[in-house]
């Protein structure tokens, strides 16, 4: 049995963070049915890579949904959504603060049909607060927490982290604060509103520079790959063919870094002996390592580190992390069966359980595939669905 079957979740989220969260939830077993608007469908449809004319990036985060299609502004496509609700578990959306509100789909709504609902919203800014009523996207939260700010060269621009880290961590901590509530909800019948914000997530993760604040004083900014306020060594070196990722995390492992770099002379060095020294050194210590790295390759810098019990890495690029035995053994690269693109690689879940690990049962809906199936589980007959589809409900 997988760990979440039986959970029924009504799901009108679109973009990125609410499908990521709802994908987790529905790797797991709960049955998640896609609400997309009549006819235009989730706006990441339209996302590329595009094949077939359909969207990889679509395909690859609402995999294992049922997918319904139907006008939740119009009074006959409400009525249908609340009678969905009826037997539901959990309802997930990521509009704007008050959209369904307006088409009387709002918590309120939904208590009046399902008082044990659980009533997940996601945001830009959460459900209150001066800016509760903005809309907002991944560079936008970037931007406004100093992630872009502290991101890049110090000699450059602010820059935003490559992967669309306020949509993941969001959509991450939606699905644990909708399980907590589910097991709430287990022990007590009690529902709940959840209210996950983006701008709060990316904010959750800046502790060390909020601590140089708030303990020191010192503002953090940009140092590129380096963490010369806090760590040293702790960098990206350029090798013979790209470059190569090292550092350690206390003075414990200085003297082995030192005698991976056949530089033990350093071990005893009053400009580094302690990590707090070499911070203030960094440059002249920069200066002094890089020429061993040049002269080797990432593989033969991977194995002197190993064997010095060392953290290193060679950096990868996407093709490289791909083909590693490591993302295969571990099966973070799946074969999906796509109704829309067709057969293509995505990526796994990095969540093992041992009882109930997470399961790829089926690809992402095309628009609308099960709206009659969904209907008629909740007792809707031929009549009533020939007649909502007469009616441009469905």
């Amino acid at each position: 049995m997988k760990v979440l079957e039986g959970v029924k979740v009504i799901d009108f989220t679109q973009a990125y963070s609410g499908p990521f969260c709802t994908m987790n939830l529905a790797d797991f077993g709960a049955e998640v049915i896609k609400i997309e608007r009549r006819g235009m469908g989730d706006q990441s449809r339209e996302w590329t890579p595009l094949e077939n004319g359909h969207s990889g990036y679509y395909a690859a985060i609402n995999r294992n949904k049922k997918g319904v299609s139907l006008d939740i502004a119009s009074e006959e496509g409400r009525k249908v959504i609340l009678d969905m609700v009826k037997d539901a578990d959990i309802i997930v959306q990521n509009f704007k603060v008050g959209t369904l509100d307006k088409f009387g789909l709002g918590y309120e709504d939904m208590k009046k049909v399902n008082p044990g609902i659980i009533y997940a919203c996601i945001s830009g800014f959460g459900q209150y607060g001066p800016l509760h009523h903005l809309a907002a996207y991944d560079n936008v939260v970037q931007a406004m927490t100093g992630i872009m700010e502290m991101t890049g060269d110090p000699e450059g621009i602010p820059t935003k982290v490559g992967p669309a880290i306020g949509d993941n961590f969001t959509g991450l901590y939606m699905a644990t604060a909708i399980t907590m509530a589910y097991l709430h909800k287990l022990n007590t019948g009690e529902g709940q509103k959840l209210d996950v914000a983006m701008y709060d997530a990316i904010f959750s993760i800046l502790e060390s520079p909020i601590l140089f604040e708030t303990v020191l004083g010192e503002t953090c900014t940009r140092t590129g790959n380096a963490d010369p306020a806090t760590l040293v060594p702790y960098d990206v070196y350029k090798c013979k063919d790209g470059y190569f990722s090292a550092g350690i995390a206390s003075d414990r492992q200085w003297p082995s870094f030192c005698e991976a770099i056949k530089m033990p002379e350093l071990i005893e060095d009053p400009r580094f002996v302690e990590n707090g020294i070499r911070c203030e050194n960094y440059a002249p210590f920069t200066e002094i390592v890089s020429d061993f790295f040049a002269q080797k390759t990432r593989s033969e810098l991977a194995d002197i580190f190993v064997e010095a019990g060392v953290p290193n890495a060679p950096v990868f690029d996407i093709p490289e992390v791909m083909e590693h035995p490591q993302i295969k053994a571990r099966d973070m690269m799946l074969e999906m069966d796509d109704p829309g693109v067709g057969k293509h690689l995505a990526i796994g879940n990095p969540m093992k359980l041992s009882k109930t690990p997470p399961v790829l049962e089926h690809g992402a809906p095309l628009l609308g595939q099960d709206t009659e199936a969904v209907l008629k589980s909740i007792g809707y007959d031929d009549n009533k669905i020939k007649e909502l589809f007469l009616n441009e409900v469905i």
